[in-house]
């Protein structure tokens, strides 16, 4: 693992821009109560970053526990404020939408409601430990919730590995390489894997995140990838923000030398209408089009353990295209597979999100 600073100068770079709004709902993570009364539980924090330049808006989740009473006959509605601390300033108010839920039609009480909030942060901010203060009153009495949210500063930091390294290539047979990062707040993480010595590059595309700030994504090395120093290239947005890190790593070529296969390539672009995607590209061998290929299509649901499902079939035309139509329910992660024969390499596409909201 290597920790990546991306920095104005140096190996990664630092782009800056205004910032955008969001909520929680993205990337977010669970914050831990510094004092509580218990009156509000479930609190998430995303966007929490100091941005290079302009205000982001950070957006929070949380949940009040009996919000109308625990007393069927008396109920006492709660009402939420907050407010959060920087480091060295002033609280500033939080902008709380919550909305007190009825009775059921029971009669009983809810046991519990959801709520949201946003704060904004700008680029002369402090980094750091910020103070988030619930206030929920109830008739007369006001209770205190307060919960620590952690604020990351204006250098952007990635962690990010490939595995193996180095990577041994082997006759006749492909080698998986994995990608693993970690960027806190990111919109979206891409990767790529480029030859230091050629034009020669392999594209993972979105790498789909498998848990908060945690990204992963996989290829496979045919016999005939060129041998040497090779880097990872991974791209981070963060807001309007992009910002880019370097791993360098190692191919060591085959024992026995290359076998004699033809290389293929599938490409990958996705429509959406609802929940039915329209996933379309083209497969060439040896530079040409590849007719009449069956294509694997697999699918794996954002933060979804496990690997991916192969979830359609699709063949090119004569011209190598080829189209079909898949129905998602989740959000989710979308590549293609061309197989390999004895005379032809096989190829994955890049990788795709599908964001169906």
């Amino acid at each position: 693992m290597r920790l990546l600073l991306a920095t104005a100068t140096g190996a990664a770079v630092l782009l800056g821009g205004a910032g955008i709004t969001a909520t929680a709902a993205g990337a977010s993570t669970s914050l831990t109560a510094r004092t509580a009364a218990g009156d509000i539980t479930g609190v998430s924090a995303g966007n929490t970053y100091v941005p290079s330049d302009g205000t982001v808006q950070a957006g929070i989740n949380f949940t009040v526990k009996d919000p109308l009473g625990t007393d069927p006959s008396t109920t006492v509605p709660a009402s939420v404020t907050a407010e959060i601390s920087p480091p060295g300033k002033a609280a500033r108010s939080v902008n709380v939408s919550y909305s007190q839920p009825s009775k059921g039609s029971d009669g009983k009480l809810p046991t519990s409601a959801a709520g949201t909030g946003s704060f904004n942060i700008s680029s002369d901010d402090p980094a750091g430990d910020w103070s988030l203060t619930f206030k929920v009153s109830r008739g007369g009495s006001v209770s205190t919730d307060s919960f620590t949210v952690n604020v990351t500063g204006k250098k952007a930091s990635i962690s990010a590995s490939v595995s193996p390294d180095p990577v041994n290539l082997k006759k006749g047979r492909e080698v998986q390489v994995d990608v693993s990062a970690r960027v806190k707040d990111a919109g979206s993480v891409s990767a790529r894997l480029v030859s230091d010595d050629t034009s020669e590059y392999y594209d993972l595309g979105t790498l789909s995140q498998d848990g908060y700030g945690v990204y992963t994504g996989s290829t496979y090395f045919s016999d005939d990838t060129e041998p040497g120093a090779w880097t990872l290239e991974v791209t981070a947005t963060r807001g309007n923000e992009t910002f880019k890190g370097q791993v360098a790593f190692t191919v060591n070529e085959p024992e026995g030398g290359v076998s004699k296969k033809a290389k293929s390539k599938v490409t990958l672009s996705v429509q959406k209408k609802g929940t039915k995607i329209k996933v379309y590209g083209k497969a060439t061998r040896a530079g040409k089009a590849y007719k009449g290929k069956m294509l694997a299509v697999y699918y794996k649901a954002k933060g979804a353990k496990g690997k991916y499902k192969r979830i359609a079939w699709v063949k090119t035309d004569s011209a190598g295209k080829y189209s079909t139509k898949v129905t998602i329910k989740k959000d989710g992660y979308v590549k293609v597979r061309l197989s390999g024969t004895s005379k032809t390499r096989s190829a994955w596409s890049p990788q795709k999100f599908v964001n169906i909201k």
